[in-house]
């Protein structure tokens, strides 16, 4: 009853508000600061006459709508990057900083270093890229292309799309975790690398970029990729993770294609060729002093007959600063041959012995116990 009878009142004060005033009678009315507020209050009291269902419920307030702050063609584009979806179109205009391609309704930018690397002039034999000529690469212009939205900032009209993340998309649904990819080192960051994908289990692959993480260059401590990595080296990799939802990416290791120091036997270490023994007496000042303490526990033990030192080598880096002892696979005559690390040097040492394997693992690990 309320509303029915409210609907003529409102059109009243709708007349009444819109009948003509004197200029000066109206800025005296009303503050100058909320003249345009007062003229939209009004209209919306006349639309409310007019269309009495379109009135908020009683109780509250009049429904607000916010209008869109992007046109449907910069929604498109939002929601083309947020599905990750794949954009067939073809290069329209090339600069030198990159080239431009059509994406729906609007002119997205992509720069040479998000394109195929194969599209490009190769590296130079020190490992950097050639200039760009001046009006950038036109021998591209009208070449189809596959990208994918990676930046959309609607302010500043900003649209960049990349040809590299279609390329790292294909490459991580094929590979395998364990896979081995040849290729050559890219951008250096402070993260590590970037390792531009050659080929797969030998075979040609997708020429996307893979992460190769500082931790995972080399066994010894790497504090800036650069030191050991240069861009354009020929590099061999494992695929140690790899995902394609939510973004795809990569991740390879190049130590890992290497022995861990820490797993090497002492054959690895050790020249078998080289013959060199003598008394636990008579240690050379090569090995560290640590080690003695070692053989002299070994000595101590019941059944063991005699102890003699082996084969000493230096490793080019430092694995560890404790001491290790272990037993190793090479078989001898009589008795067993153990591998002492302390830092970079590992020694060898040949225990004389009738004990079985299992009583010479106890006699280790109660000299580990020992010295411990």
């Amino acid at each position: 009853m309320s509303q029915v009878a409210s609907t003529p009142l409102r059109a009243a004060a709708c007349q009444r508000t819109t009948a003509p005033v004197a200029p000066r009678q109206a800025f005296a009315a009303v503050p100058a600061g909320r003249q345009h507020q007062a003229a939209a209050q009004k209209r919306l009291l006349c639309r409310a006459a007019a269309e009495p269902d379109a009135a908020a419920p009683a109780g509250k307030g009049m429904p607000v709508v916010k209008p869109s702050l992007m046109s449907p063609a910069w929604q498109d584009v939002v929601d083309l990057k947020k599905e990750g979806t794949t954009i067939e179109t073809s290069i329209k205009a090339a600069n030198k900083s990159g080239v431009q391609v059509q994406v729906g309704k609007l002119t997205g930018f992509l720069p040479y270093k998000l394109l195929d690397p194969t599209r490009l002039p190769q590296r130079k034999p020190d490992g950097g890229l050639p200039p760009v000529p001046a009006r950038g690469y036109q021998e591209l212009v009208g070449r189809p292309v596959k990208v994918k939205v990676t930046q959309v900032i609607v302010p500043e009209k900003r649209l960049i799309v990349s040809e590299k993340a279609v390329l790292l998309e294909e490459l991580a649904n094929i590979v395998a975790v364990g896979d081995v990819i040849e290729g050559v080192i890219g951008n250096i960051t402070d993260f590590g690398a970037f390792v531009e994908c050659l080929s797969l289990r030998g075979q040609p692959c997708p020429r996307a970029e893979a992460v190769l993480p500082l931790r995972e260059i080399s066994y010894a401590w790497v504090a800036n990729a650069s030191e050991v990595l240069t861009p354009g080296q020929a590099v061999k990799v494992v695929v140690t993770w790899h995902q394609t939802e939510p973004t795809s990416k990569v991740v390879v290791s190049l130590k890992r294609l290497e022995d861990d120091p820490l797993q090497e036997t002492l054959d690895k270490v050790l020249p078998l060729n080289e013959d060199v023994s003598m008394e636990l007496d008579a240690v050379p000042a090569a090995v560290p002093a640590g080690i003695e303490e070692i053989l002299e526990a070994l000595a101590g033990q019941p059944g063991v007959e005699s102890v003699t030192l082996g084969r000493t080598v230096q490793e080019k880096r430092t694995v560890s600063q404790d001491l290790e002892l272990w037993i190793t696979k090479e078989e001898v005559e009589y008795g067993f041959n153990l591998a002492v690390r302390a830092g970079r040097v590992v020694q060898e040492v040949r225990v004389a012995t009738g004990m079985s394997a299992d009583e010479m693992r106890s006699a280790v690990q109660r000299v580990l116990r020992s010295i411990n």
